[in-house]
């Protein structure tokens, strides 16, 4: 049964967080106060691509990386990040505004139910890729990796992704001395 859970909750969230607000992102060209919001998810969704070829490499950090994006993604959506913060522009109300509001609610649902899926696998940061468990949840990541980078080295897929996340460390790092700042400010 889990695998076929990781395997559902892997291509709801590929359908979910990455090609619904890519349409999004694309409609919300004029809606400043909508695109900064999506400009915000995309920053804080990076992390979830940087675990997904972290997984691919079979990388432990991979598992502690996921349910922290899965933290990171609702926060962006609601309150923001170190370059937009939510509170300051109201979304008005287009049709846009309407339908990411909607896409906020499924994807805020989407990381919690993500999160509670994944918890039981951060066992696998000291336990590796032997437990069934862990293996299951290496298995989606890995067909995507032969899916669409079939010539690539995993190990390479995986140096990338760490380098990335250590750009997206003193990114969350920064963001938090800002928004530290400004609401010791206000």
């Amino acid at each position: 049964m889990l695998p076929v859970l990781i395997r559902l909750d892997f291509v709801l969230a590929t359908a979910l967080l990455v090609v619904v607000p890519l349409g999004l992102l694309a409609a919300a060209v004029r809606r400043p106060a909508v695109r900064g919001r999506l400009l915000a998810y995309w920053r804080a969704s990076s992390l979830l691509m940087g675990t997904v070829y972290l997984l691919i490499d079979g990388r432990p950090g991979a598992f502690v990386a996921g349910p922290v994006a899965l933290v990171l993604i609702p926060l962006a959506l609601h309150v923001g990040d170190g370059l937009f913060v939510a509170g300051r522009v109201p979304l008005g109300a287009s049709a846009v505004a309407t339908w990411f509001r909607r896409w906020r609610i499924g994807a805020t649902v989407l990381c919690g139910a993500s999160l509670l899926l994944s918890v039981p696998a951060l066992r696998c940061v000291w336990e590796g890729a032997e437990s069934p468990v862990c293996a299951a949840w290496l298995e989606p990541p890995r067909e995507l990796h032969r899916a669409l980078h079939p010539s690539v080295d995993p190990a390479t897929l995986g140096d990338a992704a760490a380098i990335g996340l250590l750009v997206y460390g003193a990114y969350v790092v920064a963001s938090a001395v800002r928004i530290g700042r400004w609401a010791w400010w206000s």
